[in-house]
């Protein structure tokens, strides 16, 4: 038992299409829906409307399962035994199936075609339309003319109808226009926290917001009219220089260099600034805002290197060196002092990769203070100075931070080398008398008035301290007998004698200055005149125009406290000469910090070392989160000279060696 089922479709010139396909089952199903043997497009077709049996005598028994009645032979039943040979006929709304004996014994031939014209009938393609309230509502023309001038009005017209005052918060620009050094400089703080933001209230101009203001302009949520000084036109520099003075943020550079310099935008990207009034090197182009809390402070490392990289090639009197990128980063520069003085020290900027060396005017010999088993050890010991892990004299003893754990404090003779290099001279009675550091002229009449008031004036129990050469940790010893003069002409010659070997013997090591000062023996027959000390110049940022927070690297490879210190400072440990330059190259700065296309711990920008407001001179500043201080030349910022200059005599600036602080 099988079914032929002939349907037939009408083409566009008329013509029919008969598709044809045979069903080898016993029963099939008519109706609108996909999974039908005979599917009807017609919205008057239930989605399963009828069913056909195929009966063994010849007959094909219909049923209605739909639920609505069947058109057959001028009436409507819900079901009917159909004669094959009578070749019957089946209404469905606009279809007809028409039943023939087939060609095969035992087939059946089901004719499906349309008999009521498309145009008067509800096709499947109509079903849309005819549910829908099309004809009810305006066209879509009539209403997008309405939303966009509802647009127009709530969007455009009453934001400006409405707009008020938008006067700078008065806290906020005084903290803008605050130069840096001053407390509270450099700290970009809202002037509005969240809640009082809120307490604001609305403002019509807040449609036009793109995002969130950064939290430094968090004040301004309100006042859009504080930046955006005309409606339709970018934010111009004049409005962000009328809080941020040019004082308090310099230029990076003079404005003709920067644009010397700068890569010049070309092709569309030069044609879409020109037509939006966006001129290269404005504040916007690198402080981005409404992109969230740290949009304004978010400065992509492009920004730097799209200058710096081949910036030689235009600004040809540049003495910057090209970086294209951290991981190109030439190698570090420090300043260092190259001729020690009391008013006018030299310093130049000299490549790790040279090998440079440092003339502070100071001797110090790391290795010796930094061993765990000579005298310096035992002095830590005996005293109670702070000492590292393995008993030595910790790094921190003469290397104390500052108050914002940034550098350092400067290194005073009194507080970090005197509990071992004491200026004790002699003791009269119970009185210790010492000699003043940084005065050597003091020094000289100090030393002839106690020979000369002895010769004069004999007491009793007074006793002069050796002056020779004591090894660090071992206390002056005392001259068993008290100290007896006779004549005048004695105390001279003793004095002498004494000034000579505190100051060392003919301008050598031995003496109590000469252990850590170059000294010179000018050959003057006075005494007093006869040596000098050479000033001494001690570096306090040997990187000026980066910055390193200590504070924030007091660990290293899962070390601490001193180990931590020379796993970066590498040989102090073995340093003999101060001339050493006992920097970390950039080299040992990437195995850390590393780009963001590098798999390091801490992915570095430009922006992390160095800063940009900050003058001509281009000096980095303390590190993001600590107080700010505006940089000075290095002249004044990098150096602390120390009056050590003996007499009238030129200071001996050639034979100065480096303190290695």
């Amino acid at each position: 038992m099988s079914f032929v089922v002939r349907q037939i479709a009408k083409r566009a010139d008329g013509g029919d299409i008969i598709r044809t396909r045979t069903l080898d089952n016993a029963e099939i199903t008519v109706g609108r829906g996909t999974d039908c043997d005979i599917q009807l497009a017609d919205l008057g077709v239930m989605l399963r409307h009828a069913r056909l049996l195929q009966l063994s005598d010849g007959t094909v028994a219909v049923e209605a399962t739909g639920g609505i009645p069947l058109e057959i032979g001028g009436k409507f039943v819900n079901r009917a035994d159909l004669a094959v040979a009578d070749e019957p006929a089946i209404n469905i709304a606009s279809h007809r199936l028409t039943l023939t004996k087939g060609d095969a014994p035992g087939e059946i031939a089901i004719t499906a075609e349309r008999v009521i014209a498309a145009t008067d009938a509800a096709d499947a393609a109509s079903e849309t339309g005819i549910f829908s309230l099309r004809e009810t509502m305006p066209s879509k023309r009539g209403l997008a003319w309405v939303l966009a001038g509802l647009v127009l009005i709530i969007g455009l017209a009453l934001p400006l109808f409405m707009m008020g005052a938008n006067d700078l918060p008065a806290d906020m620009v005084a903290a803008a226009a605050r130069p840096e050094g001053v407390s509270g400089a450099g700290k970009l703080v809202p002037s509005l926290g969240g809640d009082d933001v809120k307490k604001a209230g609305y403002s019509a101009d807040m449609v036009w917001t793109s995002g969130p203001l950064s939290t430094a302009h968090a004040g301004l949520s309100n006042k859009c009219g504080a930046c955006h000084t005309q409606p339709f036109v970018s934010v111009t520099d004049s409005a962000c220089v009328s809080c941020h003075k040019p004082d308090a943020t310099p230029d990076h550079a003079s404005a003709d260099r920067m644009a010397t310099g700068r890569l010049p935008a070309g092709g569309f990207e030069a044609g879409i600034h020109k037509g939006l009034n966006l001129p290269e090197g404005r504040c916007a182009s690198c402080h981005k805002e409404h992109e969230g809390p740290r949009g304004a402070l978010m400065v992509a490392a492009s920004f730097c290197t799209d200058c710096h990289t081949g910036l030689s090639g235009r600004l040809k009197n540049t003495k910057i060196t090209n970086v294209p990128n951290w991981e190109d980063h030439p190698q570090f520069k420090p300043t260092l002092v190259s001729v020690a003085s009391l008013t006018a020290p030299t310093f130049e900027r000299v490549s790790l990769a040279d090998k440079p060396v440092e003339r502070s005017g100071l001797i110090y010999p790391h290795d010796i203070h930094q061993s765990a088993t000579n005298g310096v050890a035992n002095m830590v010991q005996k005293q109670g100075l702070a000492a590292g892990a393995n008993g030595a004299l910790a790094c921190n003893y003469c290397h104390t931070p500052d108050s914002d754990g940034v550098r350092f404090k400067p290194i005073e003779m009194e507080k970090n080398c005197g509990a071992c290099h004491d200026l004790a001279f002699a003791k009269d009675g119970g009185i210790v008398r010492t000699l003043p550091h940084g005065k050597p002229e003091q020094v000289a009449g100090i030393i002839r008035d106690f020979y000369l008031g002895q010769a004069l004036s004999p007491r009793a129990g007074v006793q002069r301290f050796a002056f020779e050469r004591r090894a660090p940790g071992k206390l002056a010893e005392v001259e068993l007998a008290d100290l007896r003069i006779t004549s005048t002409g004695e105390a001279r010659a003793r004095g002498d004698a004494a000034i000579a070997q505190i100051f060392g013997a003919d301008g050598k090591a031995g003496g109590l200055c000469s252990d850590c000062h170059v000294v010179n023996n000018t050959g003057a027959p006075n005494a007093a005149e006869r040596y000098t000390v050479a000033p001494v110049t001690l570096a306090s940022h040997y990187l000026p125009k980066g910055r390193f927070p200590h504070n924030q690297h007091k660990t290293y490879d899962r070390k601490t406290g001193d180990a931590a210190c020379v796993t970066c400072h590498k040989g102090v440990m073995v340093s003999k000469a101060s001339t050493d330059v006992l920097l970390p190259s950039v080299t040992q700065c990437r195995d850390c910090h590393g780009s963001s296309n590098v798999a390091t711990n801490v992915a570095a920008t430009c922006s992390t070392c160095h800063g940009y407001h900050y003058g001509e001179g281009g000096q980095g500043g303390d590190f993001a989160g600590s107080p700010h201080r505006k940089p000075a030349k290095p002249a004044t910022v990098a150096a602390r000279a120390l009056p050590v200059k003996l007499g009238s005599a030129a200071p001996v600036g050639a034979k100065a060696r480096r303190a290695a602080v």
